[in-house]
């Protein structure tokens, strides 16, 4: 078996460059390195004296907090899908 390649972008966040390197699509990481931006730009702005290290640890807490809301409604979402599937279309 080989190894899936590794695509590599370079993005800015708050304008500092990084090098990010994954089996992702590039678009789908330098969109993931965007929303990560906007968020940190967004808790700059309302906390001017936290340092970089803070917002950025800000950053991780609001998104691990998106992300288990996600997970914790997925099965529900995907309940939905199958009771719509059951259902009978209507024409």
């Amino acid at each position: 078996m080989g190894k899936k390649p590794k695509n590599r972008v370079t993005v800015e966040i708050m304008g500092e460059e990084y090098t990010i390197k994954g089996s992702g699509l590039p678009k789908s990481m330098e969109q993931a390195a965007r929303h990560v931006d906007e968020l940190m730009r967004s808790l700059a702005e309302k906390n001017r004296q936290l340092s970089s290290y803070k917002i950025a640890v800000l950053a991780a807490i609001n998104l691990a907090d998106e992300l288990l809301k996600l997970k914790h409604d997925y099965p529900r979402f995907v309940a939905d899908d199958r009771e719509r599937d059951e259902e009978d279309e209507l024409v």
